[in-house]
């Protein structure tokens, strides 16, 4: 690749890390390429990108974009997996593939502008979605709000048996 392609690739790989929300960095070393090709499509479907790009050219990227602090992670064979949008789904899907697959390590990364280490980012795989939090926090109002009717629906049908009873003795 030409110096004009480089500078392509760091000025592309910039923009990407300058709106990507989430970054994880592994070590791809030892993966086939059919289980590269399959850690890429899962990552598509959950609406990240998979690239593996030279080292040089991503601590250029990352000094391009204000985000040298991946500089720390960028030693040895590397891969950036990009996401925007919930950051777990990304370290889930990341931490489920080196589970099954020992070869691959994640090195680091970083959420908006935050540096995780590789035990952070297994943390964050084992927390639920935003989807599932917001879920159980509509469950959680939910929940009171229809013990509240239920307990006035009581309430009233009591207030009418009484009602009833009263009509019944006076009438």
């Amino acid at each position: 690749m030409g110096r004009q392609g480089k500078e392509t690739v760091v000025k592309d790989l910039a923009e990407i890390l300058r709106t990507a929300e989430t970054a994880i960095i592994t070590d791809y070393r030892g993966l086939k390429v059919e289980e590269v090709s399959n850690l890429r499509m899962r990552l598509r479907e959950a609406g990240a990108q998979y690239l593996v790009v030279k080292n040089t050219l991503s601590r250029l990227a990352a000094k391009e974009s204000e985000r040298e602090n991946l500089n720390q992670f960028l030693v040895g064979p590397t891969a950036l997996a990009l996401a925007s949008g919930d950051p777990t789904i990304l370290a889930r899907v990341l931490a489920n593939f080196s589970e099954r697959h020992q070869a691959m390590e994640i090195k680091g990364g970083f959420f908006g502008g935050e540096v995780l280490s590789r035990d952070q980012l297994r943390l964050w795989a084992t927390l639920p979605s935003k989807e599932d939090l917001l879920a159980k926090v509509a469950a959680n109002i939910k929940s009171p709000l229809s013990n509240l009717v239920n307990i006035l629906r009581g309430m009233i049908a009591n207030l009418i048996y009484v009602l009833q009873a009263v009509k019944k003795d006076k009438g």
